[in-house]
């Protein structure tokens, strides 16, 4: 379709949903996307690329955003980056709405000044950050992502699999935000390229099944009218599953599996008036058909973290199980669409998603993170007041406590679950009821990073290892803005590679983001000494081996000059492993002991200045 009856179509619809004035406005905005545009081709069919914009635009309109400055900025989305510097989109955009400015800034890619090439992380921050304030950001990068995956297939199977992996961040965000409708059509836009193998396994799989329950299906809906009338459902439907009901994200950013394909491939939605009708609907359900145990969910008044209200259940029916929704008429809709389907004339309410907007809104966030703020929730757990909180699996008790409160996680030293006492690091079961255990003085350790789940309570225990309460282990830190080295073995300290901060040498540190303490040599060229605390030695009886990291050059000899540079120093060897490398390197590693960690740490010194090593990776004592 032509880009001018593309423009004709959606100023059409901007005028039924949103007025005849905003219709105007919108147009405007689309005929500034021609021109930042002109010239520029799609790689797909060599079409006009503006037409990506305007169907962006279109469909986020079409599928519930009404709103004026979501849909110009995502006509004028990409303009940022690819209108040429004599179209001065900055300046224009600005004079014609300076919040469309501000979304489409969020959403142009931030370039790498070496590469010239897009900076995905800076950019997905920079998306991030900007969508702790206005959640507009993500819906139009998703709707951007949905519709591009329709022509990935284009770039070759090996781009095509990197591009669909970066669309499954986007997924998770869309079934956070409750759209799950538009996370289910990019999945299926997405899987062919992503696990061509197993998608057509599973497919192949899931048509045999449906096919063969399609006739007790039609047996089950000539039952299912002993359920419709007056207090009793008004409508219902019997659904096939789709193969994006069988996918589930992965705990890595851009990785997800396909679940084993099997019953239920059905679902059965029965569409009630009220809560008394809801629940002697799904009486009746069970009555009639029998229920599976331990299936039955109350989402209907405690709803699912993306909105998500219903009584869920799972019945047997011609010896397969079929599963059940029992969904009030006014939350079919919020339940498919999510936040879309709140878009009216006051916009949705934010409230719904503060536990999302929290974490997108922490400066030092991280793709991971986010991510693992978005898989799904899958354990309820409840306080004793009956509060129910629902967690990922394998949540431990520190991200029940940091979900109540920012402080009663800092404080926890563990909880009584199900009454009985459990560690902070104890991990929670469907079910559980949980009472946190606090200590008056107690404080985050760096090892909490290792034991949560939660995004929440990774982001709530950096901030707090950043404000320098917590116990370093190998660092004793002075009131006079210095500190001493206990403790080589110290798990808390970082040792640069790049200047060899040995045993007895000048030294200085400071806290890292991570609630790790970086030691430098004084005189390091990659750092302003004045800005770090100076540090002294204290070693006393601290014993123990080095293990250490580097690359030779693979050639004969080059192993030699290690071995004779420890004969110098009499260090012993107590293992060693080495792997061949590309450009010609070998990598070592070796642990080495026998000496006192004064000579280890002289020989360390000298390691990188043999003529045949040529990197050392990494340290520590152990």
């Amino acid at each position: 379709m032509r880009p001018e009856r593309q423009i004709e179509e959606l100023v059409n619809l901007s005028r039924v949903k949103l007025g005849q004035e905003v219709g105007l406005r919108i147009a405007q905005a689309a005929q500034m996307a021609m021109e930042f545009h002109q010239g520029q081709t799609r790689k797909i069919d060599g079409g006009p690329y503006v037409s990506h914009c305007i169907s962006v635009a279109y469909n986020i309109l079409s599928w519930g955003l009404n709103d004026e400055v979501a849909v110009s900025a995502a006509l004028l989305h990409d303009a940022m980056e690819d209108a040429p510097p004599e179209a001065e989109a900055h300046r224009r955009i600005q004079a014609f709405n300076p919040d469309v400015l501000r979304l489409v800034q969020a959403l142009s890619k931030i370039r790498n000044l070496q590469t010239g090439a897009g900076d995905l992380p800076a950019t997905y921050r920079r998306i991030l950050q900007a969508a702790s304030k206005d959640l507009r950001v993500l819906i139009i990068k998703t709707f951007d992502v949905y519709h591009n995956a329709e022509t990935l297939h284009i770039h070759g199977p090996d781009k095509a699999k990197n591009k669909a992996s970066l669309s499954l961040i986007y997924v998770g965000v869309a079934r956070r935000l409750g759209m799950i409708t538009l996370a289910d059509a990019i999945i299926d836009r997405i899987l062919p390229l992503l696990m061509p193998v197993q998608n057509r396994q599973a497919q192949k799989i899931l048509d045999n099944l449906l096919m063969k329950g399609r006739a007790r299906m039609d047996l089950l809906s000539r039952h299912l009218w002993q359920v419709l009338g007056e207090n009793m459902a008004q409508d219902f439907s019997i659904e096939g599953k789709t193969l994006s009901d069988f996918f589930c994200l992965s705990e890595k950013p851009g990785t997800g599996r396909l679940m084993r394909v099997g019953w239920p491939v059905y679902r059965i939605r029965l569409i009630v008036a009220d809560d008394d009708a809801a629940w002697r609907v799904l009486g009746k359900m069970h009555s009639l058909f029998g229920p599976l145990p331990r299936h039955v969910r109350d989402y209907m008044n405690a709803p699912r973290v993306n909105g998500f209200r219903a009584l869920t259940s799972r019945i047997f029916w011609e010896g397969n199980p079929i599963n059940i929704q029992v969904v009030r008429q006014f939350d079919d809709r919020p339940n498919r669409m999510g936040i879309l389907a709140e878009w009216g004339v006051s916009g949705p309410d934010p409230a719904k998603y503060m536990r999302l907007l929290a974490t997108l809104g922490d400066s030092d966030l991280r793709m991971s993170e986010v991510h693992a703020h978005v898989l799904p929730d899958l354990l309820d757990v409840y306080t004793p007041k009956g509060d129910r909180h629902t967690f990922p699996v394998g949540a431990v008790v520190l991200d029940f406590a940091y979900m109540i409160h920012t402080d009663l996680g800092h404080r926890c030293i563990g909880a009584k679950v199900n009454e009985i006492h459990r560690s902070a690091d104890y991990s929670l079961q469907d079910g559980d009821v949980v009472r946190i255990l606090t200590a008056k003085n107690g404080w985050p350790q760096r090892s909490w990073l290792d034991w949560v789940k939660t995004a929440r309570a990774k982001t709530l225990i950096k901030q707090a290892l950043k404000s320098g309460r917590a116990t370093l282990k190998g660092i004793n830190r002075n009131v006079a803005g210095s500190f001493q080295i206990t403790s080589l073995t110290g798990e808390d300290i970082r040792w640069s590679t790049c200047c060899l901060s040995v045993p007895q040498v000048p030294v200085v540190g400071r806290l890292s983001e991570d609630g790790l303490w970086i030691v430098h040599r004084q005189d390091c060229l990659r750092i302003h000494p004045k800005e770090w605390e100076k540090g002294y030695w204290d070693l006393a009886n601290n014993q123990g081996s080095l293990h250490i990291v580097f690359n030779v050059q693979h050639q004969t000899g080059a192993l030699l000059q290690v071995l004779e540079l420890l004969a110098r120093y009499d260090i012993n060897g107590k293992s060693i492993s080495g792997k061949t490398r590309s450009g010609g390197l070998y990598t070592i590693g070796m642990e080495l002991g026998g000496q006192s960690p004064e000579v280890l740490g002289q020989m360390l010194v000298e390691l990188p200045q043999l003529s045949l090593v040529r990197e050392l990776l990494k340290y520590r004592w152990q």
